[in-house]
């Protein structure tokens, strides 16, 4: 059994005590937060198991959990799902332009930071993450966080940030998972991250 699928099955090793989650609607940092965060929604069956020595990737049909592994232990996660249960912490608005490079679109990843990724999967992440499309969101620009070959299949995590179509147009920011079987594609999105940045608003502050 993997470490991620042993962990959701609750006879798993624990995360370590540095541990932070991001996910569900907020973020939570330290072993007790951690477990009692992921105590608090049944992950389901999975579909997909994948585990390297560096990475993991955990999906059922309604959640995607991704983490970064080290010495069989959990050191990050990230959880993607509609479920909101925790709460976001308080944030002062600062007017920011996450590409600084102010080149306006394009992904950005570095191929040669992922160690356990094949070149030919790297090519298809820049491919499919470049071409992303999302209802309700413009200009959006990928950033590749982590991504990982297992085998024939591939997995990323991207951090997706956009513009609401909305007027005015606000800053969105969350992260979603790139994952490719053979000739199928699969992308999930963390919708409990989107609504609650989407909810929150923007007021800049100077």
């Amino acid at each position: 059994m993997t470490v991620l699928g042993a962990l959701l099955a609750g006879d798993g090793p624990p995360v370590l005590q540095t541990c932070r989650l991001e996910g569900l609607g907020g973020a939570v940092y330290g072993r007790e937060a951690v477990a009692a965060a992921l105590a608090s929604f049944p992950p389901g069956s999975a579909v997909f198991d994948l585990e390297t020595p560096r990475s993991g990737l955990w999906v059922s049909d309604d959640v995607a959990i991704l983490a970064d592994l080290i010495d069989g232990h959990v050191q990050r996660l990230w959880v993607l799902s509609d479920q909101a249960a925790l709460t976001p912490a308080g944030a002062i608005d600062v007017p920011s332009d996450p590409d600084l490079t102010q080149a306006g679109g394009g992904i950005r990843f570095e191929p040669l930071d992922h160690a356990e990724l094949r070149s030919d999967h790297a090519a298809r992440i820049v491919d499919l993450a470049a071409t992303w499309s999302i209802q309700g969101l413009a200009r959006i620009r990928p950033v590749v966080l982590r991504a990982t070959s297992v085998g024939d299949l591939a997995f990323a995590l991207v951090r997706l940030e956009a513009e609401s179509t909305d007027r005015p147009a606000t800053p969105v920011g969350f992260n979603a998972l790139l994952l490719i079987d053979g000739q199928t594609v699969h992308r999930r999105s963390d919708e409990a991250g989107r609504d609650q940045i989407t909810a929150q608003g923007w007021t800049p502050s100077f």
